[in-house]
């Protein structure tokens, strides 16, 4: 045989081999995909289900008020979110909640044990029921399926500095000594009638327990329909302790208007709502509280010891009846703006519809809110922390790990 015909024949043979090498590799090819397949649609669960996890969470520990309703509401938002908000496709659901007063070292109990002794609970751990992801190509590496759950831990923060979304009033209460002292919260379930006082020009005079309108950008003009509308709902701004914050000097702050609109915005919180402003103030906009019975105290209401049923105008809202406010020390304040510092932020509990004569300036009922001083840990929607300032016991929901 000549070199020639040697020359090509061993060409041939390489051909043929090429091709065999081809197949091997795309089958290499096809099983990589199909790892790589199911390692995203493991990763997409992985996901899903510590999303479902994250969100219980945060849910839950927003519920947390020091009692044992916010126990229980936690878990039944915690279980509410999870099946409501597109978490269903992954077929998630809520295996196990679990309460703590201590994020490391505290021991976590169940929601049955932490609603008998509810006060210093902090924390709410969520675990997730295991999910199953079949594999499809690669069940010969990773088995024919996958199993895992997820856990999430949320709760309080530290105490806050700045404060949102608030009760449109500052209350002026008594601060003795706030130069060596510090301002001076009066004693736990202090029951105490705040009343309103208005500004003349550039002058507002305070004394203890007075609350005056404040000066907030939702306001225009005289003020009478936002201001009803604002203690109806919360201001949309935020506001830092130690920073001034402006009085509203118009007529909606003056004893023959003001008062009037402070009343009608606040007793939609009991289920009766006023006419005019446009007709604003409607249950679905502004609902009422879940727990309408006055005269109770705090402890009655967050432990639901003293319930009544929900409003017939809506489904009711918790936590209604609970008012942020910035704190302010008695006293007469000018300038342009009429300002004063905030001391604190209050939280007060509402206990009783407030009432107003027409007008009160001849010496009828003014607007008067008899309220609870609430000295608790209580989670807000909306605020920051500062580390080098002052804070209240005001916290939001954080989500820890």
């Amino acid at each position: 045989m000549s070199p020639i015909k040697r020359e090509k024949t061993f060409h041939t043979n390489e051909r043929g081999s090429v091709m065999i090498m081809t197949a091997i590799l795309m089958l290499g090819l096809l099983l990589c995909v199909g790892l790589c397949i199911d390692i995203s649609r493991l990763y997409m669960t992985r996901t899903e289900i510590q999303n479902a996890a994250d969100a219980a969470a945060l849910a839950a520990a927003r519920e947390l008020n020091s009692g044992s309703s916010g126990i229980a509401d936690g878990v039944t938002v915690a279980n509410a979110i999870v099946n409501n908000y597109g978490f269903g496709r992954t077929r998630v659901t809520v295996a196990n909640i679990e309460y703590a007063v201590n994020l490391n070292q505290g021991t976590y109990v169940s929601a049955a044990t932490a609603q008998a002794n509810p006060t210093n609970i902090r924390f709410v751990r969520v675990t997730t029921q295991t999910v199953s992801t079949a594999m499809l190509f690669s069940s010969s590496v990773l088995g024919s399926s996958l199993t895992e759950a997820a856990t999430a831990t949320a709760g309080m923060s530290v105490g806050i500095n700045t404060i949102c979304d608030f009760f449109p009033v500052a209350v002026a209460l008594d601060d003795s000594d706030p130069v060596t002292a510090g301002f001076q919260v009066p004693p736990p379930n202090t029951v105490m009638t705040l009343n309103f006082t208005q500004g003349t020009n550039n002058s507002a005079t305070l004394a203890a327990h007075d609350y005056i309108v404040l000066e907030v950008p939702d306001i225009t003009g005289n003020g009478a329909p936002e201001t009803a509308v604002l203690s109806a709902g919360l201001t949309s701004i935020c506001q830092t302790l130690n920073v001034n914050i402006p009085f509203h000097m118009t007529p909606s702050s003056n004893m023959n208007n003001g008062p009037r609109q402070i009343t009608d915005g606040v007793n939609t919180r009991f289920n009766v709502y006023g006419n005019g402003y446009g007709n604003a103030l409607q249950p679905g906009t502004y609902p009422p509280d879940s727990n309408v019975r006055e005269n109770i105290t705090f402890d009655d209401y967050k432990n639901r010891t003293a319930v009544t049923a929900p409003s017939p105008n809506g489904p009711g809202k918790d936590d209604r009846r609970i008012l942020i406010v910035p704190i302010v020390a008695p006293g007469t304040y000018t300038g342009t703006p009429v300002s004063a510092p905030t001391l604190k932020f209050g939280a007060f509990f509402l206990k009783r519809q407030s009432t107003v004569s027409n007008p009160c300036s001849q010496g009828g009922p003014c607007g008067q809110l008899e309220v609870e001083w609430i000295d608790e840990n209580l989670v807000i929607g909306r605020g920051n922390f500062d580390p080098g300032g002052a804070v209240t016991n005001l916290t939001i929901a954080v989500l820890y790990k």
